[in-house]
Order: structure tokens, then C-alpha cells, then sequence
């Protein structure tokens, strides 16, 4: 699995981190809260370990953060606070789980994988339309020529109209689904990640359209030759 590491303490992310290598998986060690939110805005992971202590932004605000954003990676709270309402403070900020200071390396990869296990069972089953294939663990549209990373309303926007193959999809459907918005705010945000998304099926060779339907929203279908 491709793992993200926030940890601001130079000794213990460098034992994660080596722990963590030397169990075969990958990992990427960020130093702040900052740098997490920025990093999430385009890349992807398999799991999250996120110190609460950070230097700037505390792990409840990164996590807050990135479920705004609509990140649904699942996440393991370090802490030294052992006390119960920072528990519960973590978990109702987006955490998935929580392990405090100090603790075993055994039981942290133990309850890692566990939430990656949990985090796949969940995940939509693979959707394919034409030569294009929408991959679920990775959030990336697979097409005739190659593979396109997708930002999260990008992922998410596709596979609501995937979902809706050959019907029209209303605007505010989208709206309510993709950005948990039920009024119309007045602007172009879908059309807009309509555009951005056409753009990246174009070049990977992808064969599907996503039709605008005047007045009423968008359509995707499969092109022929």
C-alpha cells in the first residue's frame, strides 16, 4: 500500500518511516499540516498517518480539511493525548481510528491494514463504458492510450454520470451528490469540472462523451468510430 506519513518529529518519522519501507510498502513523509492539505488537493494514497500535534495546522483541522475536499482515505490519528474527548474529537473530525504515544509498530501496521481492508471493501466496484475504465482504488480513468489521475469531485463527478450511463443528469443532482450542495449557487462549478474532465478523457483516447443537454444537464455515452 501507498502510504502518507504527517509527522513533524524528526526520529519518529524517520522509524515510520523505515518500518514502514521495510514492510515493502511505499511511503511519502510530509513535516505539517499545510503541506498535507496542499498535497491531498492532487495526489492520492491508500492510508494516512497524521500526527495531532503538528507545527501549524493540528491533525483535527488537516482531517477536517481533507473531508471537506471529499478525500475519503482512511485515516490514523498519533497522538500523545490519551484523554477520552480527544478521542472522540478525532473521530468526529473524519478519523478513522486513533493510537497514542507510545505504541507498538506491530499494532499500528495491524490496525493500517485493517482500515485499508475496510476502506477497499467499501469502494464502487469497477465501471467501464467503451474503451475507458474508471478504477475505484486509485481514483484514475483508464483509457486506450494511457491512465489519468482524477482529482476527487473529478472522480466523483464521473462516476455519478457513469452510474447514469445513457440518461441526462440533472444539474442540481450533480450538485447535491458531487459538492453536497442542495440550492444553485449561482455559479459554473460543474460546467466548468465538465470541461476539466472532457479535457482528460480526450487525452488519454478515451471514446466516451459527456453531452451538455440545454436546460436540463449532462448526458455521457459511448462514441463509435
Amino acid at each position: 500500500m501507498f502510504v502518507l506519513l504527517v509527522e513533524d518529529d524528526p526520529e519518529l518519522g524517520r522509524q515510520l518511516s523505515s518500518w514502514i519501507k521495510g514492510e515493502g510498502h511505499r511511503l511519502h513523509w510530509l513535516r505539517s499540516g499545510t503541506e498535507a492539505l496542499q498535497w491531498f488537493a492532487d495526489q492520492r494514497c491508500d492510508a494516512a498517518i497524521l500526527d495531532v500535534g503538528l507545527p501549524d495546522l493540528d491533525g483535527f483541522a488537516v482531517v477536517e480539511g481533507i473531508r471537506r475536499s471529499g478525500v475519503e482515505v482512511p485515516v490514523l490519528f498519533l497522538t500523545a493525548r490519551a484523554e477520552i474527548a480527544d478521542r472522540v474529537r478525532g473521530l468526529a473530525a473524519g478519523g478513522d481510528d486513533y493510537l497514542t504515544k507510545p505504541f507498538a509498530f506491530e499494532e499500528l501496521m495491524a490496525r493500517l491494514e485493517a482500515l485499508v481492508r475496510r476502506s477497499q471493501s467499501k469502494q464502487p466496484g469497477v465501471r467501464r463504458l467503451g474503451n475507458s475504465t474508471l478504477d475505484p482504488l486509485r481514483r484514475r480513468v483508464i483509457c486506450s492510450r494511457e491512465a489519468v489521475e482524477l482529482q476527487p469531485r473529478e472522480w466523483s463527478l464521473l462516476e455519478v454520470l457513469m452510474r447514469h450511463e445513457g440518461r441526462i443528469v440533472p444539474k442540481p443532482y450533480l450538485l447535491e451528490q458531487v459538492w453536497d450542495i442542495r440550492f444553485d449557487p449561482g455559479t459554473n462549478v460543474v460546467d466548468a469540472m465538465i470541461c476539466r474532465l472532457r479535457r482528460k478523457l480526450e487525452v488519454c483516447g478515451s471514446n466516451i462523451k459527456i453531452e451538455t443537454v440545454r436546460g436540463k444537464g449532462y448526458a455521457i455515452e459511448q462514441t463509435h468510430p
